[in-house]
């Protein structure tokens, strides 16, 4: 991939290799937490294309799943209690 987000995709001939840029979807590559509204099961996709299928949550089978786009400088932590239930708390990512 080049700097400018474009993909760089060969193709080749006999005796001859050239490479074709195109754009990338950058939601394809978007960070993506989940979370099962039943039973708090979560976990953190690298891309749309790595979801659940059917949103069906792996743990409980459930389809009420909940979905929240991470941005490339955001950060997050996640905290469950049995008595005050599930806590996430976004923030920006701390450059190092």
């Amino acid at each position: 991939m080049t700097k400018n987000g474009n993909l760089e995709v060969p193709i080749s001939t006999p005796g001859r290799i050239y490479v074709r840029k195109r754009k990338e979807n950058p939601k394809h590559r978007e960070t993506i937490f989940v979370l099962c509204d039943t039973c708090f099961w979560c976990a953190t996709y690298l891309g749309k294309f790595m979801l659940p299928a059917e949103n069906r949550c792996p743990n409980c089978l459930d389809t009420e799943l909940s979905s929240f786009p991470i941005l490339s400088d955001e950060s997050f932590t996640f905290n469950y209690d049995q008595k005050r239930g599930v806590e996430l708390n976004f923030g920006s990512r701390k450059k190092k």
